[in-house]
């Protein structure tokens, strides 16, 4: 885990140590076991792993768990997606979503310390090729519920190297898919998209690349893109 990603976890723990665990956690016992249930009550937080958490993780506020339970979890959560433990784009974007429907209501300090979270994961999924997790995930769950994702596309735009740029054509190619829908996550990237900026990199990227396989994509990206900005 990238040193600054690292720091922003441990803010998270500190941040989130006012919440402590419940006495006891409800869940629905058609959809829970008992067994599943008592790991979480009797696990250190610090310790759960990525498949006892799974669950929980999926049906948190809906059959298993409340918020009090949301905000003492979370930073075990968002920890084991920066270790790559948690490698699931979905149950991010789950997650973060959560967090931003009842964030609204949270300490400065606690959403203070989310947004660092997000930035310094995003800077590591940017340098990392092989990462499990997508920028797409990242930002479509930090678009919930209104929420900008501009300081995070700047982010984006100021960091170097070609597997920022991989990045890119990777998230365009899912951007496509949904690039009409009418919200404000869908503007605000497509108003990126038209900067110019994001074509600029592809374009120097495709003629800088020894790479066949990057330059391939970064083609693709381009034509992509020419289509999403026309």
């Amino acid at each position: 885990m990238h040193p600054d990603l690292q720091a922003a976890v441990e803010h998270l723990y500190t941040v989130f140590a006012r919440h402590p665990r419940a006495e006891r956690i409800g869940y629905c016992g058609h959809c829970v076991s008992d067994e599943e249930a008592l790991v979480l009550q009797r696990t250190p937080l610090r310790r759960l792993t990525a498949a006892e958490l799974r669950r929980f993780t999926f049906k948190l506020l809906s059959t298993w768990g409340d918020e009090a339970d949301l905000r003492h979890f979370l930073p075990r959560i968002l920890e084991l997606f920066a270790t790559g433990e948690q490698p699931d784009d979905h149950l991010l974007t789950k997650t973060l979503s959560n967090v931003r429907y009842h964030g609204s209501v949270w300490g400065a300090d606690e959403l203070a310390a989310v947004e660092a979270y997000l930035t310094a994961l995003i800077r590591q999924i940017l340098t990392d090729r092989g990462s499990a997790l997508s920028v797409d995930a990242v930002l479509r769950g930090a678009a919930e519920n209104g929420h900008t994702v501009e300081p995070y596309l700047t982010v984006w735009a100021r960091e170097p190297g070609e597997t920022a740029t991989m990045h890119l054509a990777w998230f365009i190619e899912a951007f496509g898919w949904t690039f009409s829908r009418d919200d404000r996550y869908h503007h605000e990237v497509g108003d990126w998209l038209r900067t110019g900026v994001p074509a600029h990199r592809l374009e120097a990227a495709f003629l800088a690349t020894t790479d066949p396989e990057a330059a391939a994509w970064f083609g693709q990206a381009l034509e992509q893109l020419e289509f999403l900005v026309a």
